[in-house]
């Protein structure tokens, strides 16, 4: 006896809400037919569907997110880097109990070792041909960044994998499908390790175009780009002998979704309550300027700001990478910040020596690092250049190419003295940001619930109230 069964599939829509209202309009759509022919199915998501970089995520605390999937009525989703890097603890939680679409995570878990919020481990589906589908998700970790932000514990992600589908397998789960967040190039080498445990891997945070499934080691893997650009499909045909089940046979494609496909109407209402809200939350005005500044003043004011959040000896801040352009005179709103804003980077307190920081105000001056293009690592747009430093508390001397004379807070650097420095957190890392003099640094502490543009807006709101900002 055989039985079929249709995956659709989604991952990585970081917020493109031209796209995810087509999207839905698919897929609602696909689910009438496949209802309409006796046909059974679930409905996935691979993560990364929220974006606190795009205005009306991060306005509505990704509470409209929720409502999209809960309208599209998605059966589960696995939790991405941005449901998890750029929310608090708490919110991560609040989301997680309150969605109603379950969020999937194995292998992170609160410091105690018990379920982050209202997460599942797991999740038996038993569709209407009566197939029980397993479900289970693990995330990119990031090293141990999880852990130092959140007090999260990572577990060992192959012996997560392997414990949850052993749950599943005790619950009498027919297939077993892996929502991976981990990214193309490790389900492919995990694939090797989970063969014969996992049936199908539905992949996302690599944003790679399957236009049709990839088999390795005999698990399947499908995944469908990004924003919001394809809905994947995939149909498996599932033999049954003797109470044993195995895929037979199966069949995955892509659909595309372009700006003239087909919207649907109550998603686009959900995205029209969300827009008033955004609208007024970025209404506030945070100060006024006197006069224009030019990018390289704001790029001044933010090292000023990462300078006094942590009150360190100096503060540094990279400038295209930062912020896009400068400022015009008059109110100045949290809107006009986060248009200008929008890579997603921690304020850290780290320790450089003071020979790195004459080396870094000489690399300041190199085009070859300052055209640098960077991407990922919380960086909006990708591609872009991570520009030049803007330096506070540091002062120098410049002649003929040659730095001389530097000072910080007035005194003359000495470049055995171990200086702290607030700056943000591409910094820590030269493979990121192209700053070879960093190497070496030491972390300090890592700020746990803003972003280095919300340093900014409470830096400019301090400036309004105090008169700490001057005009230049």
């Amino acid at each position: 006896m055989n039985k079929t069964i249709t995956i659709l599939h989604t991952n990585d829509l970081h917020g493109n809400y031209d796209l995810v209202v087509r999207q839905a309009a698919y897929i609602k759509k696909r689910v009438s037919e496949l209802k309409a022919q006796g046909e059974s199915y679930v409905l996935l998501d691979g993560g990364d569907h929220l974006d606190m970089s795009i205005n009306e995520c991060l306005a509505t605390n990704g509470d409209m997110h929720l409502e999209m999937l809960a309208d599209v009525g998605y059966h589960a989703m696995s939790v991405g880097n941005n449901e998890l890097l750029r929310s608090t603890p708490e919110l991560i939680r609040k989301h997680s109990r309150e969605t109603s679409v379950p969020w999937l995570l194995s292998n992170l878990v609160e410091g105690d070792g018990t379920v982050i919020g209202g997460m599942k481990e797991t999740l038996l589906v038993t569709v209407d041909n009566g197939l029980k589908v397993g479900l289970f998700g693990a995330t990119d970790q990031f090293g141990d960044l999880y852990e130092n932000k959140h007090g999260f514990r990572n577990l060992e992600t192959l012996t997560a994998i392997k414990k949850a589908v052993a749950d599943l397998k005790a619950q009498g789960a027919d297939v077993i499908v892996f929502l991976s967040h981990l990214g193309y190039g490790a389900d492919m080498e995990m694939a090797k390790e989970v063969s014969g445990l996992v049936d199908v891997i539905v992949g996302a945070h690599s944003h790679t175009v399957l236009q049709r499934p990839v088999v390795e080691s005999g698990v399947v893997i499908v995944q469908a780009g990004s924003h919001g650009q394809y809905v994947g499909e995939l149909k498996l045909d599932v033999h049954i002998e003797n109470g044993l089940y195995k895929i037979e046979s199966y069949k995955g494609k892509l659909i595309e979704i372009t700006s003239e496909s087909e919207a649907d109407a109550s998603m686009e209402a959900i995205l029209e309550k969300g827009r008033e809200e955004t609208n007024e939350f970025l209404s506030e005005v945070l100060y006024t300027m006197r006069e224009d500044l030019a990018h390289a003043d704001i790029i001044q004011f933010m090292a000023e700001a990462v300078r006094d959040y942590w009150k360190a000896e100096i503060g540094i801040m990279y400038g295209g990478a930062a912020v896009d352009e400068g400022l015009q005179s008059g109110d100045v709103t949290k809107g006009d910040v986060y248009n200008r804003c929008k890579s997603m980077h921690s304020p850290v307190l780290m320790e450089l020596k003071g020979e790195q920081i004459a080396r870094l105000i000489e690399d300041s001056f190199n085009g070859e690092i300052t055209s640098k293009q960077v991407y990922g690592n919380g960086f909006r747009p990708h591609g872009i250049p991570i520009g030049a430093l803007g330096f506070s508390g540091v002062t120098w001397s410049r002649h003929d190419d040659v730095i001389s004379d530097v000072k910080v807070n007035g005194e003359s650097l000495v470049e055995e003295k171990v200086y702290k420095v607030g700056t943000g957190s591409p910094l820590l890392y030269e493979e990121v940001c192209g700053y070879a003099s960093v190497k070496g640094n030491k972390l300090i502490e890592v700020g746990k619930t803003e972003m280095v543009k919300d340093v900014f807006m409470n830096y400019l709101r301090a400036g309004r109230d105090r008169s700490v900002m001057v005009n230049r």
